[in-house]
């Protein structure tokens, strides 16, 4: 679910707000001192620092609907407020200042979700995916975040987004992590290089998992083969912008360029 809500906030603000792909990042990694550092382009964080649930939203009622002629009783689905903190990260404090400024139109411009771009996961329950620009009230401090990751503070704006949970799903899917691994190279006393183990899932264009794809990464000779779920797992891919190729028999390859490490590597093709 986090996964395809961070799919859709991508394109709210490309499509929506008219910001260039090729230009601007969008990414949901932790603001870190670091990190920051580590930016090439102008980058839109979003960073995810808070999660409850919102319970002026719960009701306890039973829902009932009726499936090949048999009641169905279940309960209606939770909602939690995800809390985003979102900055505009660039060298010029006027490009910053017009980033954040367009993120934050499009963002109050848009209380509840498109529909279009609600999450698939999302979309069964039929409640509307509400949104909001949070009263500083509402939430910690922006100061008191950016003091936890230990940066320097820079304008953010808080958002809230309230997502449906359904507690009586059962999780299928196997868990594909991400796994960094940095190491020193102690006979010249380099600075830590890194490697990363990326791992995600192919679907088709109705959210299907694909078995039987070859993934592979640009300048690397290993290729990972999907297995039941769509999943795979790709070793010691280098940091940085990376284009995967998936190829099926009969089906045009497709390209995906990602920038690792990520927080998500799902791969949709058609």
């Amino acid at each position: 679910m986090l996964t395809a809500l961070h799919a859709s906030l991508r394109t709210l603000l490309y499509d929506r707000g008219l910001i260039d792909r090729a230009d601007v990042d969008i990414l949901f990694d932790a603001p870190a001192k670091a990190w920051i550092g580590a930016r090439m382009r102008p980058t839109i964080s979003f960073f995810l620092y808070d999660l409850e649930e919102n319970t002026d939203l719960r009701n306890t009622g039973m829902q009932t609907t009726r499936a090949n002629g048999v009641g169905v009783h279940r309960m209606p689905p939770r909602r939690f407020d995800l809390r985003f903190m979102v900055s505009a990260i660039t060298t010029v404090v006027e490009d910053e200042h017009l980033l954040l400024w367009r993120a934050l139109v499009t963002l109050m411009k848009h209380p509840t979700l498109p529909a279009e771009l609600v999450p698939e996961p999302a979309r069964v329950y039929d409640v509307p995916v509400v949104t909001k620009v949070t009263k500083p009230n509402d939430s910690p401090r922006v100061l008191d975040v950016w003091g936890a990751l230990e940066a320097p503070p820079r304008p953010a704006l808080l958002y809230t987004v309230t997502l449906p949970v359904d507690l009586d799903v059962a999780i299928q899917a196997p868990l594909v992590l991400t796994r960094t691994t940095r190491y020193l190279r102690t006979h010249d006393g380099a600075a830590a290089e890194q490697s990363v183990a990326v791992g995600g899932v192919v679907r088709d264009s109705k959210g299907r998992p694909l078995a039987g794809a070859r993934v592979s990464a640009d300048g690397r000779a290993f290729e990972a083969t999907t297995g039941s779920e769509g999943e795979f797992v790709l070793p010691d891919v280098d940091a940085g912008p990376v284009t995967l190729r998936v190829s099926r028999e009969g089906r045009p390859e497709k390209r995906v360029t990602f920038d690792i490490p990520s927080d998500q590597y799902e791969i949709v093709v058609d």
